[in-house]
């Protein structure tokens, strides 16, 4: 009986809403694989929840011209009306092969703005380890830490009807400040420290004018 062959991938975190440093990962998949173990190895690898519409498609660059996965969809359609199951019928290496032209890139949806992943083949092929189980994510080589989903300190509005949308960012964005938008969010909710004490101050002073009008 011949071994299972395994494959090492990297994974980039190009761009998201809430990106503020370098993150890579790096997957050893098995050459059966298909596109939605990629997703859910993808998922796993960065620490995603899996809550929305994702898709795939092949390109020399992620602003470049682009070739939606499967082949035979419409380009124009929207993520969330793309089937999941479909990708359960498309080979991850009938796409992803070692000094490949183009690239495959994974985009996961959110309610701000996409996360968009580059897939790439490291070139390196070696036989399944026994007792290994497959898709396996290999946290020792990882760079950087797992993207923030809902971003730091913002988990509580993601579950708002409020708007609240962060920029884009990509990787190794150097002049990135959490504190920015913090101080964004204040403005855009109406609170602030400030704003209490002109309320207290105001308060107080209309108190003893009344006082004042009494006597």
């Amino acid at each position: 009986m011949s071994k299972q062959i395994i494959n090492r991938l990297r994974i980039t975190s190009v761009s998201g809403p809430w990106l503020d440093s370098e993150c890579v990962r790096f997957i050893d998949m098995p050459a059966t694989a298909n596109l939605y173990d990629l997703h859910v190895a993808i998922q796993d690898a960065v620490g995603f929840d899996e809550e929305f519409p994702f898709y795939f498609y092949m390109a020399l660059s992620p602003e470049g011209s682009r070739t939606l996965l499967p082949e035979g969809l419409e380009q124009d359609i929207e993520p969330q009306e793309i089937d999941p199951d479909l990708y359960e019928d498309v080979p991850v290496f009938d796409y992803v092969k070692a000094n490949g032209k183009k690239s495959l890139f994974y985009i996961f949806t959110s309610e701000y703005d996409d996360w968009v992943f580059k897939v790439q083949h490291t070139g390196e092929v070696h036989e399944a380890i026994k007792g290994e189980f497959y898709p396996l994510v290999r946290d020792e080589m990882g760079v950087g830490p797992n993207p923030m989903q809902y971003g730091s300190g913002f988990d509580d509005f993601a579950e708002t009807d409020d708007e609240f949308h962060p920029r884009t960012r990509f990787a190794n964005d150097a002049d990135y400040n959490p504190d920015d938008e913090k101080e964004e969010a204040d403005g855009l909710f109406g609170f602030s420290d400030d704003d209490d004490d002109d309320d207290e101050d105001e308060f107080g002073e209309e108190e003893e004018e009344d006082e004042t009008d009494e006597w």
